[in-house]
């Protein structure tokens, strides 16, 4: 008998936990892209994002889910931070949905709807990209119910086993112990709603007390919390911002509802559990309730002190500096009003970017920690304005009818490509010509290449970073133009010199400067292109050349 309770509840928790997995893997895949546009536009105004983070809560029934979407976005430019608080905050309170929803019984329409996933699944709709995800999250809620459903069947003889009333009694006593319970479920489940209406199930069938339901519902709250922390761990910056902020509110929430809980149980002081019974005589939905006010209660205290928790979060989690290089210093959304002043803003910002390529090398000079220091946060934050030019010239695109200022924005686009190219090439570059290091030194070519390559680099960016220059002038153009033409001949003369030294440097070495010699060569053709394309007309005694060595 108690082998066939347990199988029957196990099997209601894996249809349950299944269903929990398809209704939120599919219905972020069927409303990601819409989701991302709406959020850009909506976020500017409190509450319209308090009501977009209730809709993807209602949508995800994952706070952390939500969480970390609105941290990519943020990461990636799509959205400010204050901007993305609101929707986080307020995702909260539409994981309650599903929990409010698990206390209907709906079990003939569960079936209909399994019948119907079924004959779509039949004629082969599960292969539609118009309808895929759609009958996946279909799938998804009916074998979630189902789920409940079996678990409620399987716990309701439960309550008559004198074993399961001494628990119980335990429980009553110890509210420690099921606060602890929903703690630890809600770390293995990733989700406090999950575990919620778990427990709402349980006490719909009399197996859980009002009480104990409530201090499950509590520790999947503080569970929660402590789920974000983990997942958080790697997080720095702006990031880790929004995640604190999640910790924050869910600790606090739970911290109240259990101070409520202590002066209702023991002071006798009606509060939450004679709220909930002033609603709906029905237990489960009283259970329901607790989870959805707890959530409202966070939300609402989370709002209102938006203003100094995001002052704490930027000391708890400051910028990184991948941040401050991925901000670009020039672009502004108002200037795509004018599309000449919005491309002279960006070729100060391409002129920007290009100075900082110098870094990518380490000279004789610079000490060796030096050399090593937030390389990896150069390159990322290179990566991101990179994308924000490319998304300002996009909108730009779509504001132009000008033909030559289409000509003018085309131009930068390509630009942008060759920095992007730049960036790889001379990240890699460094790799191979990198600093000394403590088994052997720098071999005469290897600081031949890269002080020629620094010295090129620092000489065409500070000729286009001057203050007075958008374009280059012919003289200044020229110079480069000679600086960056063809060097395929000496980069082979030096290839066949490494042939003839063989004895002398290790066959790894060899390879490497082979390499080296070949990304250098690359490197000098991808600034003479760009050269073309910042002064074509000027720099066009460099093309046959460059022409030449693209063939």
């Amino acid at each position: 008998m108690l082998i066939e309770i347990l199988g029957t509840i196990t099997a209601g928790l894996g249809l349950f936990f299944i269903g929990v997995k398809l209704v939120g893997d599919h219905l972020k895949q069927l409303s990601g892209r819409k989701f991302r546009k709406i959020v850009t536009k909506v976020v500017n105004n409190p509450v319209r994002g308090a009501l977009l983070g209730v809709l993807a809560g209602a949508a995800t029934q994952s706070t952390n889910a939500v969480a970390y979407i609105a941290t990519s976005m943020t990461t990636a430019g799509l959205m400010s931070l204050r901007g993305a608080m609101p929707v986080v905050i307020w995702a909260n309170l539409g994981t309650s949905a599903l929990v409010l929803a698990a206390t209907v019984d709906i079990r003939v329409l569960v079936l209909y709807l399994l019948g119907m996933v079924g004959a779509a699944f039949y004629f082969n709709l599960d292969r539609s990209s118009r309808f895929r995800h759609l009958i996946g999250a279909l799938l998804g809620v009916a074998l979630l119910f189902l789920g409940l459903q079996f678990i409620k069947q399987g716990a309701a003889p439960l309550r008559e086993m004198q074993a399961v009333r001494d628990l119980l009694e335990l429980g009553a006593d110890s509210y420690l112990m099921v606060f602890g319970i929903g703690a630890a479920l809600t770390l293995v489940a990733q989700s406090s709603a999950t575990v919620s209406i778990v427990a709402v199930a349980m006490t719909s069938v009399g197996l859980l007390t009002m009480p104990q339901t409530m201090m499950v519902i509590y520790g999947a709250g503080l569970g929660s919390a402590g789920s974000l922390w983990f997942l958080s761990a790697n997080l720095t910056g702006t990031s880790r911002r929004i995640i604190l902020q999640q910790v924050i509110l869910k600790i606090g929430s739970t911290a109240i509802m259990l101070i409520l809980f202590g002066l209702e149980q023991w002071r006798h002081i009606p509060l939450v559990q004679a709220l909930t019974a002033w609603i709906t005589p029905s237990i489960s939905l009283q259970a329901a309730w607790v989870y959805l006010l707890q959530q409202l209660l966070g939300c609402i205290l989370a709002s209102m002190l938006l203003g100094p928790v995001l002052r704490l979060l930027g000391r708890l989690a400051p910028a990184t500096q991948e941040e401050e290089l991925a901000r670009p210093v020039y672009l502004y959304d108002q200037a795509l009003g004018d599309a000449e002043t919005a491309l002279d803003l960006v070729s100060r910002e391409q002129n920007r970017l290009f100075s900082c390529l110098p870094d990518y090398i380490v000279t004789a000079d610079q000490a060796v920690e030096t050399a090593r220091k937030d390389i990896q946060a150069l390159y990322n934050g290179n990566a991101g304005v990179l994308r924000e030019i490319e998304l300002f010239l996009s909108e730009l695109i779509d504001r132009t009818q000008d033909r030559q200022t289409m000509h003018r924005i085309l131009n930068h686009q390509a630009r942008n490509r060759v920095l992007g190219d730049l960036r790889e090439s001379l990240f890699a570059l460094r790799r191979m010509l990198g600093p000394a290091d403590a088994l052997r030194d720098r071999t005469h070519l290897e600081r031949s290449l890269t002080e020629g390559m620094h010295a090129i680099l620092r000489t065409m960016a500070e000729t286009l970073s001057a203050s007075d220059k958008i374009d280059l002038d012919e003289d200044d153009a020229a110079m480069l133009a000679a600086m960056t033409s063809d060097r395929s001949a000496l980069m082979e003369r030096l290839r066949h010199g490494l042939l003839r030294h063989t004895e002398e440097l290790s066959y790894a070495v060899q390879e490497s400067l082979f390499a080296a010699t070949s990304l250098f060569e690359r490197t000098i053709w991808l600034l003479g292109r760009y050269l073309a394309l910042v002064a074509p007309t000027a720099a066009s005694d460099a093309t046959p050349q460059t022409q030449d060595h693209q063939s």
